[in-house]
C-alpha cells in the first residue's frame, strides 16, 4: 500500500497529490511515468511524474478528474492509500547537452513539462517556457515555472490573462527575434504538439514531443498507444513517451486517441452514478448515525460528533470546484466516512449488547 502524504487542488479541475514511494523516488527521472491502481476493483492508469524527492521518498503526480478512475482519485485525502503504484516506466527525456531550450506545456501538459524545465535549469541550460490554457482560472504551476525559467509567458484561448493566442505565437516570435534554441520540448494536446513541430521544422530546431496523452496500459500489451514515427510504428509507453517531433504522424495519433472514447464515456457515466448513489447513502447514514449516537449514549458509550469534518486541505480543494461537482465529491467522502463510523459503532454496540437496538436483524 502506498500512503498519500498530501492532496492539493491546483484549480477547479486539477489535483496535485504526493505519494510515499521511496524506491521509485530514488530512480524516476523527468519524462517517466508510473502506473497506479486505487484498489482491487480499480483499473490501472498511467500518470507522468511531476516531481520526485529522494530524500523524503515521495513522488508527486498531477491529474485532472475527467475519467472514472481520476474522478475516484480526486476524492481521496491525505492518509488514504493506493493499492498499486508502479514505476519508473518509460524512458527519461533526453535533455543532456542542451544549451538553450524552450519548453512548452499545454494545459495539464504543463505538469509534465515542469520537471523537464527544472532539470534543464538546474544543469545550466538557459530555459524559456511557454504555457497555454483555455482561461486564466485553469492556470497551474505559474510560480514553479517562473522559478526555473529565464523568460516565461502564459497564453490563454480567451485572453482572460491579457495574452490571447496559442503557444506557437510567442515561440515563433522569440525565434525570429534571435533566440538560438538547440532544443524545443512540447507536452500537451496532440494537435498543439503538431503545430509546435511544424513551427520548429521551418527553423531546423531539434524538437521532442511527449505522446503520453495516448497511453493506456503502460506496458505495451494493449497496442493502444502505437504511434507512427517516420516509417515505423512504436509504442509510446515502452519506446517513448518522447519522440522526434518532426517524425511523428500526428493525424494518425489523433485518430487513435479517440478509439476508446465510447468506453471512456460509459465509464464516466457509471462513476457519476456511483457518486450519486454514495450521496444517497450519505443521507441514509446520517439517520443511522443519529440512532447510533442515541444507542451509544444510552449504553454509556462515547459521544460522537454530529457531523463529519473534512480536513482543511480537502475543504480548500472543494472550495475551488464547481458547486455541483463539489457537492458530489463531498457526498462521496461523507458517505465513505459514514460507513467507517457505522462499522466502529457496530463493534461498540456488539461489545455493549446494544447491537439489536441499533441495526436490527436485517443488517
Amino acid at each position: 500500500m502506498y500512503l498519500i502524504k498530501s492532496v492539493e487542488a491546483l484549480n477547479a479541475e486539477v489535483t496535485r497529490m504526493v505519494i510515499s514511494a521511496p524506491e521509485i523516488a530514488k530512480k524516476i527521472k523527468p519524462g517517466q511515468f508510473i502506473m497506479l491502481r486505487i484498489d482491487e476493483e480499480g483499473e490501472r492508469i498511467p500518470l507522468t511524474m511531476n516531481a520526485a524527492d529522494p530524500i523524503s521518498g515521495t513522488v508527486t503526480i498531477v491529474f485532472q478528474a475527467v475519467g472514472a478512475t481520476t474522478m475516484r482519485l480526486a476524492t481521496l485525502q491525505a492518509g488514504d492509500t493506493l493499492l498499486d503504484f508502479v514505476g519508473p516506466l518509460g524512458n527519461p527525456t533526453e535533455l543532456e547537452g542542451a544549451r538553450r531550450a524552450c519548453v512548452i506545456g499545454g494545459g495539464l501538459g504543463t505538469a509534465i513539462a515542469y520537471p523537464q524545465a527544472k532539470w534543464l535549469h538546474d544543469h545550466g541550460c538557459e530555459v524559456d517556457v511557454i504555457t497555454g490554457f483555455r482561461t486564466k482560472d485553469l492556470v497551474i504551476l505559474e510560480d514553479e515555472v517562473k522559478a526555473c525559467s529565464s523568460c516565461s509567458i502564459i497564453m490563454t484561448d480567451d485572453g482572460s490573462n491579457g495574452n490571447k493566442g496559442v503557444v506557437t505565437e510567442p515561440l515563433r516570435r522569440w525565434i525570429e527575434e534571435g533566440a538560438d534554441y538547440d532544443l524545443v520540448l512540447a507536452v500537451g494536446p496532440v494537435v498543439m504538439m503538431k503545430f509546435v513541430a511544424l513551427t520548429t521544422k521551418e527553423f531546423g530546431i531539434r524538437t521532442l514531443v511527449s505522446m503520453n496523452p495516448i497511453m493506456i496500459d503502460g506496458t505495451g500489451m494493449c497496442g493502444g498507444c502505437r504511434v507512427k514515427v517516420g516509417d515505423e510504428y512504436l509504442h509510446a509507453c515502452v519506446d517513448g513517451p518522447d519522440f522526434d517531433g518532426h517524425l511523428v504522424d500526428y493525424d494518425d495519433a489523433m485518430r487513435r486517441s479517440v478509439m476508446y472514447r465510447a468506453y471512456e464515456g460509459s465509464a464516466h457515466k457509471r462513476m457519476s452514478k456511483r457518486l450519486a448513489s454514495e450521496a444517497r447513502d450519505c443521507d441514509a447514514m446520517a439517520a443511522r448515525r443519529a440512532a447510533e449516537r442515541a444507542a451509544g449514549e444510552a449504553a454509556g458509550g462515547p459521544r460522537r460528533a454530529a457531523r463529519i469534518t473534512l480536513d482543511p486541505a480537502m475543504e480548500a480543494k472543494l472550495a475551488v470546484m464547481d458547486p455541483p461537482k463539489a457537492a458530489k465529491v463531498r457526498a462521496a467522502l461523507e458517505a465513505k466516512a459514514a460507513r467507517e463510523e457505522a462499522a466502529r459503532a457496530a463493534s461498540h454496540a456488539e461489545a455493549t449488547g446494544a447491537g439489536q437496538a441499533v441495526y436490527g436483524e436485517g443488517e
